[in-house]
C-alpha cells in the first residue's frame, strides 16, 4: 500500500490526513498524477478532510434527483461515449429534468481540484524513434460522479469516458484535434492553483507535438526534458533510456486571485468538505466548511477565504506540509457560505452533503437541539448519512 496520488477516485473522503491509501497502479491505467496531499498525522479526531464523491448517489444538477449506478463492464478500457451510457443502468426516484449547462469557470475550478495534464511517453517499435508521445488531459472520479464528467464532456464537446477499475471512471482527451479545445478552454479560463505550472508545461509539449517535432530526436528530447518537471516526473523506463536529458526549469507560479464565483464552486466540488461536528456534552453541535490543500497552495486558500469574507483569513491554518481553511462561525456559515453555494451550486454527490449541511444549519438556528433530545437525535441521524456514510 502506498500514499494515494489519485485517492479520490477510489477511496472514501472521510480519511484522516496522512492515512489515505490506494493500491499501486500502472501509469498507463491511471496516468501520471501528481500528489496533492502529503499531510502529517496524527490529526485531531474531529477533523474530517475532503469529503469526496465516493459515497452517495446523484445524477445531474438537480439536488433532489438521486439515483444508483448499476452495471458491469468486462474491461475498464471500454469507451463510454454518450451513446454508450446504456452500459450503465441509471435508476431514479424522480423524473429527469433538463440539465443546466455547466459554467466554464466551474470546469476550470474542478480541473484545479481533480484534473491531470500528462505527457505519455511509451515505447513503440513501429516508430522511427521507437517512442510514442501523447498529450492527455484527464479527470478520474468515483463512478457515482459520472454525471459531472458527462457534463464536462458535453460542454467541451471532446473526449471520452471510460471505466477505470470497478469503482472509477476517467474522462480523457488525447487526440491532437481535441487537445486544441482543451488548450483554448484553459487559455480563456485560466487555472488558479499550482496546477497552472503543469498546464503551461503541457501546452509547451503540445506545441512541439502539433508542429511534428516530436518525431525528431531533438524534439523528443525537448519533450522529455519538459516532462521531467510535470507531475511526478519521468517514469523509470524513460529515465533509463534517456539518462542524460537535462531538466528544464519549471515555470514560476504566482497566485493571481480568485477569478469567478463558479471557479470556487467547481474547486469546492472537488476539494471542499461540509461537516457536522457533534460534542458529547450539552448537546453541542456545530457546522464547519473546510478545504485542505498542500502548503504550496496556501495563497489559494487565503484567496478563497478573503473571497468569502475579508475577515475570515484568520481561519487559514498551517502545518509543515498542509494548509487548511476552516469556517465554523455560525454567522459566517449561515450568512456567507450557505447563500454562496445556493447561488453557485456544488455539483455531484457532494451536493447532497451540502443539502444535509443546510438542513442541520436550519435546525441549529432554532437552538431546539439544546433542549430537545428528539431534535438533537434528528441532527445526529442526518449527520450519520452524510459524506462517507451516504448510501
Amino acid at each position: 500500500m502506498v500514499p494515494s496520488y489519485s485517492r479520490k477516485a477510489i477511496s472514501g473522503q472521510n480519511n484522516y490526513l496522512g492515512t489515505v491509501t490506494s493500491q499501486k497502479i500502472d501509469e498507463n491505467q491511471m496516468g501520471n498524477r501528481g500528489s496533492k496531499s502529503e499531510f502529517q498525522s496524527p490529526q485531531p479526531n474531529e477533523i474530517s478532510v475532503k469529503e469526496q464523491r465516493v459515497d452517495g448517489s446523484y445524477f445531474g444538477f438537480y439536488p433532489k434527483l438521486r439515483c444508483t449506478l448499476m452495471g458491469f463492464e468486462r474491461s475498464y478500457q471500454i469507451k463510454i461515449p454518450s451513446n454508450q451510457l446504456k452500459l450503465l443502468k441509471f435508476f431514479s426516484t424522480l423524473n429527469s429534468k433538463p440539465e443546466t449547462e455547466i459554467n466554464p469557470w466551474f470546469i476550470t475550478g474542478f480541473a484545479d481540484a481533480e484534473g491531470c495534464f500528462s505527457i505519455k511517453i511509451q515505447q513503440n517499435a513501429k516508430l522511427s524513434l521507437k517512442w510514442r508521445v501523447r498529450p492527455v488531459f484527464s479527470i478520474t472520479l468515483h463512478i457515482k460522479d459520472i454525471a459531472i464528467l458527462e457534463s464536462i464532456k458535453n460542454k467541451l464537446g471532446v473526449g471520452n469516458i471510460s471505466k477505470c477499475g470497478e469503482k472509477a471512471v476517467t474522462y480523457a482527451v488525447d487526440s491532437i484535434k481535441d487537445i486544441h479545445v482543451i488548450i483554448n478552454h484553459f487559455d480563456n479560463y485560466p487555472l488558479v492553483t499550482q496546477k497552472l505550472s503543469d498546464y503551461l508545461i503541457f501546452k509547451q509539449c503540445f506545441e512541439i507535438i502539433k508542429q511534428g517535432n516530436h518525431l525528431t530526436e531533438i524534439g523528443l528530447l525537448e519533450i522529455i526534458g519538459l516532462k521531467s518537471n510535470l507531475n511526478l516526473g519521468l517514469p523509470v523506463k524513460v529515465k533509463e533510456a534517456f539518462p542524460n536529458v537535462p531538466e528544464v526549469n519549471k515555470l514560476e507560479y504566482k497566485f493571481n486571485g480568485i477569478p469567478n464565483p463558479f471557479w470556487v464552486s467547481g474547486f469546492t466540488s472537488g476539494e471542499g468538505s461540509f461537516q457536522i461536528i457533534a460534542r458529547n456534552s450539552n448537546n453541542s453541535i456545530f457546522a464547519r466548511f473546510s478545504i485542505h490543500l498542500h502548503i504550496r497552495d496556501l495563497e489559494v486558500l487565503k484567496g478563497i477565504s478573503t473571497y468569502f469574507n475579508e475577515f475570515t483569513e484568520k481561519k487559514v491554518t498551517m502545518t509543515e506540509k498542509s494548509a487548511q481553511l476552516q469556517i465554523s462561525k455560525f454567522s459566517d456559515i449561515n450568512n456567507i457560505i450557505i447563500p454562496f453555494f445556493k447561488k453557485h451550486p456544488i455539483l455531484g454527490v457532494k451536493s447532497l452533503d451540502f443539502i444535509d449541511f443546510k438542513k442541520v444549519c436550519d435546525i441549529l438556528k432554532t437552538k431546539e437541539h439544546l433542549t430537545s433530545t428528539s431534535v438533537y437525535n434528528q441532527i445526529i441521524e442526518i449527520k450519520s448519512g452524510m459524506n462517507l456514510n451516504r448510501k
